[in-house]
């Protein structure tokens, strides 16, 4: 990006030095209600479509929803949004768009973490679809404007691109202007739009929150259930790049239990399989499923099974 307007874009704002004094958080600053929705007020001019915003750094934003389709795109440094359970962070050149059913609130950004907010009314994002048919923007821009619609996001990364690096740099240079040429604006934002969707590889990711949890769920099931004898939290967060205290606390609102109890129950039931259906001697049973506290084992299979593993075998 030219050096001049990241400089310019970097620049620490009002809004910054308020949070800087010390001031508390505001959120009237912000939303529009006590539900905080963001408004499409904060575009400025009457009868604006589209508009930019640094975001603020130096705080934490709490959980909000928006009366407009939101991107941020991230310029330098990495910022993380927290959609329901799910954490998106983004890095430089990361692109997150999102619908006007998403809730999502965003951790505190530092001074090399810079984001800038694009901010498009219904109208104006209903008219970009028209030229992203049987594209991934297709049914994400239409299902923006039902009132009854489900919230959706689409993550990108661009970084090391240049046709996309360009479109971007183009895009927010003409929303930086005193006077935003809006059809420049639409037909650079479908160009930008249109040429994301051509490259696959570019899709982080497209999904409900709802959908990521699932798919989420499925593989922490499936790392437990493959890796039983050995499994850790740790080699289980750096498989889905979650830290490990984050995994830990998503696992208990997924699953209403921790990590260490769902491997736990894995272990005593191929334990159990392994005592009711085979001749192994229980020693070896034990030693299989990853355990070496032998008495420690025996404690939590009748407390899981109301009985020894000697006496269940013998009464199978």
């Amino acid at each position: 990006m030219e050096k001049l307007l990241l400089k310019r874009l970097s620049e620490t704002t009002d809004e910054e030095k308020r949070i800087l004094a010390g001031l508390p958080f505001e959120p009237k600053l912000y939303f529009s209600d006590k539900a905080l929705i963001k408004s499409e007020k904060m575009l400025g001019a009457k009868g604006a479509e589209i508009g930019i915003k640094a975001h603020p750094r130096y705080a934490a934003f709490p959980e909000h929803g928006h009366d407009f389709v939101e991107m941020m795109i991230v310029l330098s440094g990495s910022i993380t949004h927290r959609l329901d359970a799910l954490s998106v962070t983004l890095r430089k050149g990361d692109i997150l768009l999102m619908n006007k059913h998403v809730r999502h609130s965003i951790d505190r950004a530092e001074k090399p973490d810079l984001g800038v907010n694009i901010i498009m009314t219904d109208g104006f994002a209903l008219s970009l679809s028209g030229e992203l048919e049987n594209t991934v923007f297709a049914d994400f821009l239409k299902d923006n404007t039902k009132s009854d619609g489900t919230g959706a996001f689409l993550q990108f990364r661009t970084e090391g691109n240049k046709p996309a690096e360009n479109l971007i740099e183009n895009i927010i240079f003409e929303l930086n202007e005193t006077k935003t040429n809006t059809a420049i604006l639409s037909r650079t934002l479908a160009l930008l739009f249109s040429y994301l969707a051509s490259k696959e590889d570019m899709l982080v990711e497209a999904s409900t929150p709802e959908d990521v949890t699932a798919r989420r769920k499925a593989e922490i099931a499936a790392y437990i259930k493959s890796n039983y004898r050995s499994a850790r939290l740790d080699e289980l967060g750096g498989l889905l790049f979650l830290s490990p205290p984050y995994l830990s606390k998503l696992i208990s609102e997924y699953f209403g239990k921790s990590f260490k109890e769902l491997l736990l129950e894995e272990r005593l039931k191929r334990a159990d399989t392994l005592i009711t259906e085979t001749g192994m001697p229980i020693s070896e049973v034990i030693r299989s499923v990853g355990y070496e506290n032998v008495s420690y084992f025996h404690k939590e299979y009748k407390a899981r099974f109301g009985e020894t593993p000697l006496s269940r075998r013998n009464g199978r």
